[in-house]
């Protein structure tokens, strides 16, 4: 997604198109550099596609549209509703409007409804599951036709990848390194904390296991990232496995597994 974060800057809100706006048909996906799945899940953020959706050129929600730690639930005039319930918003524009979902909405066929200045749009039906997982795997880490997660030696800005980048830091992970993984639609912590809220407090995700080949790592740390809002964080040690630039990374949660195939970068 655009900005997980509260550092968003507003840009030019002059006001463009009183129109009813328009969901376009598979117009809302879970975010994209996530998985994009066409099902969604509370908390978790989505993106909604199709014309009309703001009556701004584009704005991003910046530190004072937030109550205290709570994120804004309109945005330059527009609004989102998902099973009746409001979204929080983090980007608005004519083409695509960014939300995390709220935390109560049921599972099931929900509707998602987006208002602004020129009225409301038709019920977008989506289907709503308990969790929709998803690991940040952006387009950008295709490599070779192979989609790389994006991980972080943790406490580092170098990336775990087996080819240099220009621009940025990269190398190959070796078994006992510490890297940071992040993902999207991963369901409820404990102690719980609600959609909406900057995250303050430590937190855990209960029963959430990652394999490197197969091979099950240690997790130190699986739970909602600290000063974000819905974005987990995942602190892995690399386990002893053999050497490979494609070495497939899973997780199972609640002992399901994940539908993304991702790959990491391992050196001995």
């Amino acid at each position: 997604i655009r900005d997980i974060g509260v550092t968003g800057v507003q840009t030019c809100a002059l006001p463009i198109w009183t129109t009813a706006p328009v969901i376009l048909p598979s117009g809302i996906i879970t975010a994209g550099s996530f998985g994009a799945f066409p099902s969604i899940a509370p908390a978790t953020w989505i993106e909604i596609y199709g014309t009309n959706l703001a009556t701004t050129r584009n704005q991003t929600w910046a530190s004072s549209d937030f109550v205290g730690n709570l994120a804004p639930t309109a945005l330059g005039g527009t609004t989102v509703t998902v099973g009746g319930q409001s979204a929080f918003i983090d980007y608005v524009s004519p083409g695509q409007v960014n939300v995390q979902v709220p935390s109560g909405v049921a599972a099931g066929m929900q509707p998602v409804v987006v208002t602004t200045a020129g009225g409301a749009s038709s019920a977008y039906s989506v289907q709503v599951n308990p969790t929709q997982p998803g690991w940040l795997a952006p387009p950008s880490f295709m490599l070779n036709g192979n989609q790389y997660i994006v991980a972080l030696f943790s406490g580092t800005f170098t990336y775990v990848l087996p080819v240099t980048v220009t621009g940025i830091a990269t190398a190959r992970a070796k078994p006992g390194d510490n890297i940071t993984l992040y993902g999207v639609g991963f369901g409820p912590v404990t102690p719980n904390i609600p959609a909406g809220q900057i995250v303050t407090q430590s937190n855990a995700l209960p029963s959430f296991k990652v394999y490197f080949a197969g091979t099950p790592a240690t997790v130190n740390y699986a739970g909602l990232g600290p000063n974000y809002l819905g974005l987990y964080q995942f602190n892995v040690v690399v386990p002893n496995i053999a050497a490979s630039d494609s070495v497939p990374l899973t997780f199972s949660l609640n002992g399901a597994g994940g539908s993304q195939s991702l790959l990491i970068a391992v050196k001995n």
